[in-house]
């Protein structure tokens, strides 16, 4: 069994982001113009419509905006399916020319995008276990405080199994989804199945490579959108928990804030993209040209 050269696959991974910039941004710049553009123009319509909806009191009208964002959160899906392939390509199967445009959408990205959807899907299969199990518990164990409604008691216990089963889980999610992308890629089908083979003995070496390479760009990029939208971001307002009236008036105000301030996350989400695609894309390729290839991968 070959073991995954952790190390030196972050090192290439952060080296085609950084150094290699120029052909990253060359790759990716016309679905990104395209999604940046969009996303702003139909998320700022469906926050006012959320705002709105809010303000009202009549939770119900948010069903037509959720379904709207719903939809749109599948044609973005397609479009990151064509970032992720460009740049899985370019590394897998690099073209002999210099390369300042490599967009396509065809049966690849579309598998690409299935296999995404079907993690989707077990995600919320397995959440859905828990829940059941979680309410099967709390009705047969009593728990020691009786400040708890039932749904709030199945929904702790529910995330009390989750959190047990949590090491077993991400080890599922992470052998059956890291190599997904240059599965489907280069060897058909929606990767998933590939993604097991290929990491038998190494899932927790590429939890490693997906930590390394995943999260400091995303802790910038989280600490940059706070900066935006102020501390009061993160705050989850415990105290509002029973006020339902009060949750609606805070989140129609979010919602507010957070169209007031789009262009500005629109642009960070843009200045950003070339680094978070280009570490979260380029990594899952580099391992799997490491455990596919006899020789050492090298950067395209």
């Amino acid at each position: 069994m070959k073991k995954l050269p952790v190390g030196q696959i972050i090192l290439l991974a952060y080296r085609f982001a950084f150094v290699s910039l120029e052909k990253v941004i060359a790759l990716i710049w016309l679905p990104i113009i395209v999604l940046t553009v969009a996303d702003y123009f139909v998320n700022g319509h469906f926050l006012a419509a959320r705002a709105v909806a809010l303000d009202s009191g009549d939770v119900s009208q948010l069903g037509p905006v959720f379904a709207g964002q719903f939809a749109f959160a599948f044609v973005e899906l397609l479009l990151k399916a064509v970032i992720a392939v460009a740049i899985c390509r370019e590394i897998l199967k690099p073209l002999d020319r210099p390369v300042w445009l490599r967009f396509s959408l065809g049966g690849t990205e579309l598998r690409v995008v299935g296999g995404m959807l079907a993690l989707a899907a077990l995600l919320a299969l397995v959440a859905l276990v828990c829940m059941i199990a979680g309410m099967v518990v709390s009705g047969v164990v009593p728990l020691p405080t009786k400040a708890l409604v039932p749904g709030q008691q199945a929904l702790g216990m529910a995330l009390l199994i989750g959190l047990v089963l949590s090491p077993l889980l991400i080890y599922g999610f992470v052998r059956l989804g890291s190599l997904m992308l240059p599965g489907a890629v280069m060897d058909g089908g929606i990767g998933l199945e590939r993604s097991w083979q290929l990491l038998k003995g190494n899932a927790w070496r590429m939890l490693l490579v997906s930590l390394a390479v995943g999260l400091p760009v995303t802790l910038v990029y989280f600490a940059a959108r706070g900066i935006i939208l102020g501390p009061d971001s993160f705050n989850p307002h415990i105290e509002l928990m029973g006020d339902q009236a009060a949750q609606l008036r805070h989140s129609a105000e979010e919602m507010r804030q957070t169209a007031n301030r789009l262009p500005l996350l629109e642009g960070l989400d843009f200045i950003l993209a070339p680094f978070l695609y280009g570490l979260g894309f380029a990594a899952p390729a580099f391992v799997y040209k490491a455990l596919k290839d006899e020789t050492p991968p090298s950067a395209p």
